[in-house]
C-alpha cells in the first residue's frame, strides 16, 4: 500500500490503487485529501473530484435489476 493510501484509507477513505501510482479515493472531500496529503508531506501531482451523472448513477443502481430475460437461442435443425 503507497503512503498515500495508508494515510488516506486511515481517515476512513475508500482506497483504490490503479496503474501509473493513480488512486480512486471516496468518503473524503477533496479538500480533506489535499490537507491529509499535505500534513503528511506526502507529495501529489493532482486531486480532481468526479461526480457521477445520473445517468451513470441509476446504471449503477440498477445493474443487476432485470425484468425481462432472452431465452438462451436454440439450434435449428434442417
Amino acid at each position: 500500500m503507497s503512503p498515500a493510501a495508508a494515510v488516506l484509507s486511515a481517515a476512513g477513505a475508500a482506497v483504490a490503487e490503479a496503474s501509473g501510482g493513480s488512486l480512486t479515493v471516496s468518503g473524503l472531500a477533496a479538500e480533506q485529501i489535499v490537507s491529509l496529503l499535505a500534513a503528511g508531506r506526502i507529495p501529489f501531482s493532482e486531486v480532481s473530484a468526479h461526480h457521477a451523472t445520473l445517468e451513470e448513477a441509476y446504471m449503477e443502481l440498477t445493474r443487476d435489476v432485470v425484468d425481462y430475460r432472452a431465452e438462451a437461442a436454440r439450434a435449428v435443425a434442417r
